[in-house]
């Protein structure tokens, strides 16, 4: 749950990275950095976005997940859907299994495109004017309401961060940053995280016990923020959470987020993939893909025409997938889909 709800909050926080900051050096008190860093402001414009995610379990149920968003993205001003072309890895090993995944996204002004596993695949037009209208209508009834800011979202991570200190000034890509750190208020921060999951549609309220028992749960949690010296504007959050076997086990899981910004400012040149296929020929690879998704990215009558094809060879594959122990496996068992 505490995975999920981070992964949620990353989209909301990655388009509202402040952009302008104070004045100041590095040994300037760290609160002021902080809450420059992470306090309302113009939202950066564009730029490059980096977002990491590690987490590795010991005990009864060994294994490791590691995934990484990476790319430029480009404002289309305000209220229009932005430009972004992100690449996506994840690599998931659990000792009897692993996986690997290689994927993208992009969006223009004029379409958008996902990669799986080396091809690309285009959302059919009338879908993604849907996706426009629909971001549009959301940034516009979001406007005066802290827009540019995780205001907007009714969270304060300011808040997230207890005994904060100065840990001075580093290198970070090129940039010279201030490093300041602390505890993490876990109650504080999952809370603010699920009230942002909530607002998305993708999860309920967590209760009372609920947030007690996740508190009981980590038994370690730290946030690293690192502002560009000249101005204090964001430009990486690490968070990171150690949390004991729920079970009462001897073993743990350590969770490390990062989301990082870098060239803020600069303008990104995003082009659209070439030779992209119908994204409703990724969909109807997998039985009931399509319609699943309510026919995202089919073409009229396409999830339906696809059904009887796959509906036969429907419980082989799922056979094969659940069987299969790598990536490479599970690609073979895509030729059952026609038999």
């Amino acid at each position: 749950m505490t995975i999920a709800l981070l992964l949620l909050a990353v989209p909301a926080g990655l388009v509202v990275l402040p952009g302008c900051g104070g004045s100041g050096s590095s040994d300037a008190d760290p609160q002021e950095v902080l809450d420059t860093a992470l306090g309302a402001g113009e939202g950066t414009d564009s730029g490059v976005l980096d977002i990491t995610l590690g987490v590795e379990s010991s005990g009864g149920q060994e294994g490791n997940l590691g995934a990484e968003v990476k790319g430029p993205f480009q404002s289309n001003g305000t209220g229009n859907l932005p430009s972004v072309d992100f690449d996506v890895a994840a690599s998931i090993d659990s000792g009897a299994t692993s996986f690997d995944f290689d994927g993208g996204l992009t969006i223009t002004g004029d379409g958008l495109w996902v990669g799986f596993q080396g091809d690309d695949f285009q959302l059919d037009d009338a879908t993604f004017q849907a996706v426009k209208a629909s971001y549009e209508q959301s940034a516009s009834e979001q406007s005066g309401e802290g827009e540019g800011s995780l205001e907007q979202f009714g969270i304060d991570p300011q808040s997230w961060v207890t005994g904060l200190t100065n840990d001075g000034t580093e290198d970070l890509d090129g940039t010279e940053v201030v490093h300041v750190s602390g505890t993490a208020d876990v109650p504080k921060l999952i809370a603010d995280l699920n009230d942002v999951a909530a607002q998305t549609g993708q999860a309920s309220d967590l209760d009372a016990t609920s947030l007690q028992q996740l508190e009981d749960t980590v038994t370690d949690a730290t946030i690293d923020v690192y502002a560009a010296e000249d101005g204090y504007s964001l430009r990486k959050i690490e968070v990171g959470l150690t949390l004991a076997d729920p079970r009462g086990g001897s073993g743990e899981v350590t969770v490390n987020l990062g989301i990082g910004i870098s060239d803020p400012g600069s303008d990104q040149s995003i082009e659209p993939p070439s030779d992209a296929q119908p994204l409703d020929d990724l969909l109807n690879q997998i039985p009931g893909g399509a319609a699943a998704l309510g026919g995202l990215g089919s073409s009229p009558g396409s999830a339906q025409s696809a059904q009887p094809e796959v509906s036969g060879s429907a419980e082989k594959y799922y056979d094969c997938v659940a069987e299969a122990k790598t990536s490479e496996a599970v690609q073979d068992c895509v030729s059952l889909l026609g038999g």
